[in-house]
C-alpha cells in the first residue's frame, strides 16, 4: 500500500480502533494523510459493525502537532537536537552495554510498550529485555490490575470475563460500560438487557453515570465503601442460604473459612456504613443467586480506591457462591493469542501467587512479573546499592499518568539513562535522554492480545493504512537495530536459519527449534530472531509479522487439544505456509471451547482475523 495509493478518494482500508481494549474493526477513508471518514467494519466477527464516538478522532492520533519524525537527543543544557537514526542506535547500544557491564542488565528498567492496540511491537522489546537481562518491569496493568491479578492467582491462577451478551443478570462494580465498553457491542448489549424484564441490570458506584442511570439496581454506596456493600451481598446470599451447594461441592475448596466469616457479618451494620438502604441490597443479592446466570465486571472505579484488592476478593465470591462459572451468560477462564503480563525477561511472577519476587529496594511484591507503578520512583531515588540505573519507556506517558508525577520526573532525571519509543513528543519524553520516533499504529502491521472473549473470541491481525511518516520507524525495526548493534545472535545462527526459511517452512521449523534446543538463550531473543531470518523471506513491509509465527508455535505446544480440535489432527500441525496462514489462536479448553480459525494469509491489504 504505497505513497500512491493513499489518495484513494473513496476506497475503504480495514483497520482497528485503538482506543479501548474492545478494538472494534473498522474501515478508514483517506484525503491525502488525513483520515478524512471513518465507519464500522461490518466484516469484523467480533464488533459486526459497531462503533461507538471514539474512533471518530483517530485522526488526532494520527496526525496530531506532537508527532515526532527524527531521533531526538538530550544536550547538556537540557534542549534537544536531532539526530540521524544510526547515531541514535550507536549511542543508545553503546550506553545500555555501559551500565549493564558497570551494574548489571537488571539495573535497566523497563516501562509500557505497546498501547490499546499496537501490541505486537511490544514482542520484540521483550527480545531486546532479554538481551540486556532485563529482570524488572512494568506497565499501566500495574497501576490498576494487579491487585485483580492478585485474587486471580489466589482463587484459580488465571484471569475471568463474564458473558455479558447472555448473562440474565449483570453486575458492574466500579464500572461504566457504556462509556468505557470493554466487552464488544457494550452499548447494544446494555440497551437490549435494560429493555428486557427478564433480565437484571446491577451497579455498584457512587455515581449515577450512564450505566448506572439505566440499571434496574443502583446500589449507590458512600466513596471508598464498596467493601462493605459487597460484603454485606454475600452476608445474604450465606445466611439466607442462597448458596450453590453443589456447585461448591464439586469445584472448590477451603470455601468454609470465608462462609463462617460472612455468617457474622452485621447486615444492618454494615449497609449502614456504605449508605445503601440494607433492603435493596438485600434484593440485589437475591436477584444474582436466584438467576440462571450471572456475570461480573470490576474495573478502575474500585482498582484505584480503597480496599481494592479485598473489593477484588468479595466481588469474586458473589459469582464463586453461586456457581456462576463455565456455562452461558457467566463467568470463564479465558486464554488469549499472547499474554499482555507475566514474567518480564530473565524473570518469574506470572499469576500463580507461589511465583513471588520482590523489588530490590523496597521489597515491594512484583506480581504477573509487573512492578508496581507507584514504586518506581522508589527504586530509583535512593543511594541503595541496588537502585535502577536506566529506564525504557515504550508507548506510554508514565511522568503523565502516574500518581505524583513530579517525583517521577524527578527519578527520571536521576537515572544514567533514560530512553523513550513513542510517536509524540509526550510530558515523559521531554525529559528522556534519547526519544526515538515510531510509527503509528495505522503505518504498520499491527494487532492487539486484548482478546479474552467467549465463546466469540479473535485477534486481528491488520495491515497499515499509511505508509511510516517520513523520519520515524516501526518497533520491530528500532529494537532488531538496537539487537544488531549489541550483537545479540552470531551472524552465523542468522545466515543458516535465513536459508532454511528460504528453502521452505517445513525446513525453517526444523532448524529454527534445532538451534534453540542448542542455545536455549536463542529463546528469549526469539522475535528478533524471526524478524531477521523468517522475516527476511516476507515484503518489507510485512516483515514485522514475522513473530506471529512465534506465538503460534508457542500456542501449538501449549494447547495441543484445542488445536486438534481445529483441525490440526497431530496438534502441532503448524510447519506448513497454509497452517500458519490460518492463524491458530492460543486457546486452551474452557467449559467446552473449542479453538477454530478464519482468516486471510498476511500477505495482502486485508487483516486476518484469528478466531477462538
Amino acid at each position: 500500500m504505497g505513497a500512491d495509493n493513499q489518495m484513494t478518494g473513496d476506497q475503504w482500508h480495514p483497520s482497528a480502533c485503538i482506543l479501548c481494549e474492545c478494538n472494534c474493526g473498522i474501515e478508514i477513508q483517506l484525503d491525502g494523510r488525513r483520515f478524512a471518514r471513518i465507519r464500522g467494519d461490518k466484516r469484523h466477527p467480533s464488533s459486526a459493525g459497531y462503533t461507538c464516538e471514539k474512533p471518530l478522532r483517530l485522526d488526532h492520533y494520527q496526525n496530531g502537532r506532537h508527532r515526532l519524525t527524527t531521533p531526538l537527543r538530550r544536550r547538556a543544557d537540557g534542549e534537544y537536537e536531532e539526530i540521524d537514526w544510526a547515531t541514535a542506535i550507536d549511542e543508545i547500544a553503546a550506553r545500555l552495554t555501559h551500565v549493564r557491564a558497570t551494574y548489571g542488565g537488571d539495573k535497566i528498567f523497563f516501562y509500557g510498550g505497546g498501547g490499546q492496540g499496537n501490541h505486537l511491537g511490544a514482542v520484540y522489546n521483550r527480545a531486546l529485555q532479554a538481551a540486556l537481562g532485563v529482570r524488572y518491569f512494568s506497565n499501566a496493568l500495574a497501576q490498576e490490575k494487579t491487585g485483580e491479578m492478585w485474587v486471580d492467582g489466589k482463587l484459580y491462577g488465571g484471569h475471568t470475563k463474564g458473558d455479558f451478551e447472555h448473562a440474565e443478570v449483570v453486575v458492574f462494580v466500579g464500572k461504566n460500560p457504556w462509556q468505557s465498553h470493554s466487552f464488544p457491542r457494550a452499548r447494544p448489549t446494555l440497551r437490549e438487557i435494560a429493555k428486557d424484564p427478564a433480565r437484571t441490570m446491577i451497579v455498584l458506584d457512587p455515581r449515577r453515570s450512564e450505566t448506572a442511570a439505566m440499571a434496574d439496581i443502583h446500589l449507590q454506596v458512600r466513596p471508598g465503601t464498596d467493601a462493605w456493600c459487597l460484603a454485606t451481598m454475600l452476608a445474604v446470599i450465606v445466611q439466607e442460604d442462597l448458596v450453590d451447594h453443589a456447585f461448591l461441592a464439586e469445584h472448590t475448596i477451603g470455601t468454609e473459612p470465608a462462609r463462617a466469616a460472612l455468617a457474622e457479618v452485621p447486615i444492618e451494620t454494615y449497609a449502614q456504613r456504605c449508605g445503601v438502604p440494607a433492603e435493596l441490597i438485600r434484593t440485589a443479592a437475591r436477584r444474582i443467586a436466584t438467576a440462571g446466570s450471572a456475570a461480573v465486571y470490576e474495573d478502575l472505579g474500585v482498582q484505584q480506591g480503597p480496599n481494592s484488592t479485598l473489593v477484588s476478593y468479595l466481588d469474586k465470591l458473589l459469582w464463586i457462591l453461586t456457581g456462576n462459572f463455565g456455562k452461558p451468560g457467566a463467568m470463564f477462564l479465558h486464554s488469549t493469542f499472547a499474554a499482555l503480563a507475566g514474567a518480564s525477561a530473565g524473570g518469574s511472577g506470572g499469576g500463580d501467587a507461589r511465583r513471588v519476587r520482590r523489588t530490590p529496594v523496597t521489597g515491594a511484591r512484583i506480581i504477573s512479573g509487573l512492578v508496581p507503578c507507584n514504586s518506581i520512583a522508589e527504586e530509583i531515588l535512593t543511594d541503595h546499592p541496588d537502585r535502577l540505573r536506566a529506564m525504557w519507556i515504550d508507548s506510554a506517558n508514565p511522568a503523565h499518568s502516574l500518581a505524583d508525577s513530579g517525583r517521577f520526573r524527578r527519578a527520571m532525571s536521576a537515572l544514567e539513562m533514560t530512553v523513550v519509543v513513542d510517536v509524540a513528543f509526550t510530558e515523559t519524553a521531554r525529559q528522556a535522554d534519547y526519544v526515538l520516533p515510531a510509527a503509528s499504529q495505522f503505518e504498520k502491521w499491527e494487532m492487539t492480545f486484548f482478546n479474552t472473549e467467549f465463546p466469540r473470541n479473535t485477534v486481528q491481525l491488520r495491515p497499515p493504512v499509511l505508509d511510516p511518516l517520513p523520519g520515524t520507524l516501526a518497533e520491530p525495526e528500532i529494537y532488531a537495530r538496537l539487537l544488531r548493534a549489541l550483537g545479540a545472535v552470531d551472524s552465523g545462527v542468522i545466515a543458516d536459519l535465513t536459508a532454511a526459511a528460504k528453502t521452505g517452512r517445513g525446513e525453517f521449523t526444523t532448524a529454527f527449534f534445532a538451534a534453540v534446543g542448542q542455545v536455549p538463550a536463542l529463546l528469549g531473543v526469539a522475535p528478533y530472531l524471526l524478524y531477521e531470518t523468517l522475516g527476511a523471506t516476507m515484503p518489507e513491509r510485512q516483515r514485522g509479522t514475522a513473530a506471529v509465527w512465534g506465538l503460534a508455535q508457542l500456542c501449538a505446544m501449549a494447547y495441543p487439544d484445542a488445536i486438534r480440535r481445529a483441525g490440526h489432527p497431530d496438534g502441532n500441525a503448524l510447519s506448513t505456509p497454509s497452517s500458519l496462514r490460518r492463524g491458530v489462536s492460543r486457546s486452551p479448553p474452557t467449559a467446552g471451547r473449542t479453538c477454530g480459525h478464519t482468516s486471510s494469509a498476511p500477505t495482502g491489504g486485508s487483516p486476518s482475523t484469528f478466531r477462538n
